[in-house]
């Protein structure tokens, strides 16, 4: 009989009295919350899925079946539904990219915008490909036993007229002389290079060229490579080849000011390759100035950086970034250009750095390639493989040829064009290029998070569809490539060892079995194993969940057995000083609020109307389950509260079933999570040698050597800039948009640490 007893309620004899109270209250899906305003759109999931992970193509489902309910029927997802989905009319997608679920639980109190204002938390299935790719790239849906219409199910590739090309448009359809592709003073201005009499540019040195050149001018490779120093950008190396491929001119450069970062992973520039040159930057710029005859071209790739590094102003250029060009300036990579267009391999992965040579000589192929060419066969020979779209056959077939192309289904980024949706990418790097629609985005490139966030504000509202991407992790992994591995070990077994409890000292005839028959009344056991290397038996416990190890904690600081003295104690290290912090943050979690955590229930007093009937009292439940991980006898779990009041009620309560006293705290795992050390890695090819070693305990171990505070602090101002970031844009969203961040997750040497994707309609 419940010491603590509910009101009696009227129920069908078939059904549990917590089905007929959930069901009076019409509770919401994953939150539990009361359905107030039946016209507000909200996402849920269904209760038995709350801990499945979901995989991107399943996000890219909900992402079709809101942006193209009203030009396609499309499959609705069924691993969540969208409540009143009519009144949502744009949508916008975050990428967190290189973050995973480990960091965020690991600088879980960095979040703050992430955990208040997104209420739908899953795990997410790390992609083993390209993430973009798998969200736009994907087939449109269908649903389920309905067939794609005609005109859809065999749709080709997108199509485009050549005459629309911005190749095109620009130099026309015509076969050229060398000097009609020269950018104009005008391009020049306005792409930044350096020119005489521009502002910033007064203290430039002006090649003594001629005021006009002709078709049979000669052309000059240039390509240059920087460092940073502590007055940015400085000139260390300079390369000029000649139209026969002869490089005439390879010098290292010396910076005036002290150097800060060599970029050597991009210049291939090192501090002892520096160490002899005297070199200055007006030496070479001398050199140059005897090199070059007067009715030189230089061409290069984004030569503006080149031109600024040499502090030299020339007037006639050609730059193969913007001869190659593409929609709303954006610009393609020199190792892409040169792999699709001379079929040629520069800036190998094998190779520490550029090659400037190398760079200068592609750069000028690619710009001989165009003009021998011409701009429309440049444009009809790579329309495919190079801009991602099937020339539009005008007047009969192009070149006398037939469009071939297989037969495919439409894919959700075409399907937005095709719809007449804009769709928008802001972001530091080209992502999106492994998006076959790509094209067909508007795109702006950014050159930091902050300035990404600053243009998202004053155009979101305008585009259906916006993705931003933020890339300050990758940035911050790119100077410290070596240390990831290691800080994403650090960081999962942070998250371990807030599951363990040391214990002891313990009677010297105590086994395994009876630390795990003291210790079950609290909550599942992992692991349990004896440390005889102390002067006193001591045992070392993991729990599958963090409730069972902050329950047994707090209801058994010290106990007596066999005339010992037993405490309870959590590992103390670096990893763990601020980990009673990190606990409370945890109880605060949106996700957490409302629900308590209930341990020691007998096989007798477990089932749902006798829980339901001793914590009615304390307010209104909308849901009883047992804890993940709870085994078959379920003698630990959760009971979730209409109101936070009703829980802090219950816990300053005494509650007993039978002559049992339960154990209560509040909840402490987020209910995605199958257990907490579910945000640690999982070893995707397994074998005996890492089969052997998940049976480690704790004091096995490897000693953590630790995170410097440098780069611990460093990581988290990373991560408070990310959700800083985060916090800004959903404040910029319109009402009822549908704001959907990613965190992509990483597989790194066959191991995989699962992401996240939090999901929110904005409300006002």
């Amino acid at each position: 009989m419940a010491e603590v007893m509910g009101c009696k309620q009227k129920r069908d004899p078939s059904a549990s009295l917590c089905d007929v109270v959930c069901k009076r209250l019409k509770v919401n899906g994953e939150h539990g919350e009361l359905l107030q305003d039946e016209d507000t759109p909200r996402l849920s999931r269904p209760d038995d899925q709350l801990c499945d992970r979901v995989s991107v193509r399943d996000v890219s489902e909900l992402l079709q079946c809101v942006t193209l309910r009203k030009h396609h029927d499309v499959k609705k997802p069924s691993w969540c539904r969208l409540h009143q989905e009519d009144r949502v009319e744009r949508v916008h997608v975050a990428v967190l990219e290189g973050v995973a679920q480990l960091h965020f639980y690991t600088h879980y109190s960095q979040f703050k915008h992430l955990r208040s204002k997104y209420t739908t938390r899953c795990t997410l299935a790390p992609s083993s490909g390209d993430l973009l790719s798998e969200l736009f790239n994907s087939d449109l849906s269908a649903p389920d036993g309905a067939a794609v219409s005609g005109s859809e199910r065999h749709t080709a590739p997108p199509t485009a007229d050549v005459g629309c090309h911005p190749v095109v448009r620009r130099y026309g359809v015509k076969r050229k002389g060398m000097s009609s592709y020269l950018l104009t003073e005008q391009e020049r201005i306005k792409k930044n290079f350096p020119v005489k009499g521009g502002r910033g540019f007064e203290s430039f040195v002006c090649t003594q060229a001629d005021d006009h050149v002709t078709d049979s001018s000669p052309l000059y490779g240039l390509d240059c490579e920087m460092c940073i120093t502590q007055e940015g950008p400085e000139l260390t190396r300079v390369a000029v080849v000649t139209s026969r491929g002869q490089c005439v001119l390879d010098e290292l450069v010396k910076p005036f000011n002290a150097i800060i970062n060599y970029c050597t992973r991009f210049s291939g520039i090192t501090r002892s390759m520096l160490k002899n040159v005297t070199t200055r930057l007006h030496e070479v710029q001398t050199k140059l100035m005897a090199l070059l005859p007067r009715n030189a071209v230089l061409v290069g790739h984004s030569l503006d950086n080149d031109l600024r590094a040499l502090r030299l102003i020339h007037p006639h250029v050609i730059d193969t970034s913007l001869l190659y060009r593409k929609e709303f300036g954006q610009r393609f990579k020199l190792k892409l250009l040169a792999e699709v267009i001379l079929k040629r391999e520069i800036q190998s992965e094998e190779r520490r750095g550029h090659d400037p040579c190398e760079d200068a000589q592609a750069a000028l192929d690619l710009a001989h390639y165009f003009i021998t060419k011409g701009p429309r066969q440049v444009v009809e020979c790579h329309l495919q493989d190079l801009w991602g779209v099937e020339p539009f056959p005008v007047n009969g077939a192009l070149n006398g040829s037939v469009n071939t192309h297989p037969a495919s289904s439409l894919l959700f980024g075409h399907a937005l064009h095709k719809a007449g949706l804009p769709a928008l990418f802001l972001g530091q790097s080209d992502a999106l290029n492994g998006v076959s629609s790509n094209h067909l985005w508007r795109r702006h490139y950014c050159n930091s998070d902050k300035e990404t966030v600053c243009v998202f504000q004053r155009v979101c509202q305008s585009y259906s569809l916006s993705l931003v991407q933020f890339s300050s992790l990758s940035e911050d992994l790119r100077k410290n490539p070596t240390g990831e591995t290691h800080t994403l070990q650090q960081m999962a077994l942070r998250l371990k060892l807030m599951c363990v409890l040391f214990v002891g000292p313990l009677p010297h005839t105590y086994t395994e079995k009876n630390v795990h028959t003291l210790l079950k009344p609290y909550g599942t056991l992992r692991s349990v194993s004896l440390l005889q290397s102390t002067h006193a038996l001591h045992a070392v416990v993991e729990f599958h969940l963090l409730e069972g190890a902050q329950l047994a904690l707090q209801s058994l600081s010290s106990l007596q057995v066999q005339d010992t003295v037993v405490k309870l104690q959590r590992p103390v290290s670096e990893l763990t000083l601020d980990l009673e912090a990190s606990l409370a943050e945890l109880q605060n979690d949106i996700q957490n609020s409302h629900m308590i955590y209930v341990g020691g229930l007998s096989r007798r007093h477990h089932h749902h109307d006798d829980l339901l009937n001793a914590f009615s009292a304390f307010g209104r439940i909308c849901d009883i389950t047992p804890a993940k991980g709870s085994g078959k006898s379920q003698r630990h779990t959760r009971i979730k509260f209409v109101s936070s009041d009703s829980v802090c009620a219950a816990l300053d309560s005494v509650v007993q079933l039978g002559n049992r006293k339960l154990n209560m705290c509040r909840a402490l795992t987020p209910p995605h999570m199958h257990t907490w050390t579910h945000t640690n890695p999982v070893t995707m090819e397994t074998n005996g040698e890492a089969a052997g070693s998940e049976e480690r305990t704790v004091s096995e171990e490897a000693e953590p050597a630790g995170l410097t505070c440098a780069q611990d602090g460093g990581m988290q101002c990373v991560m408070r800039g990310l959700d800083r970031n985060v916090g800004k844009m959903f404040r910029a969203l319109e009402r009822h948009t549908l704001s959907i961040v990613i965190l992509p997750g990483i597989i790194r040497d066959k191991v995989e640490y699962p992401g996240l994707c939090f999901i929110q309609v904005k409300q006002v």
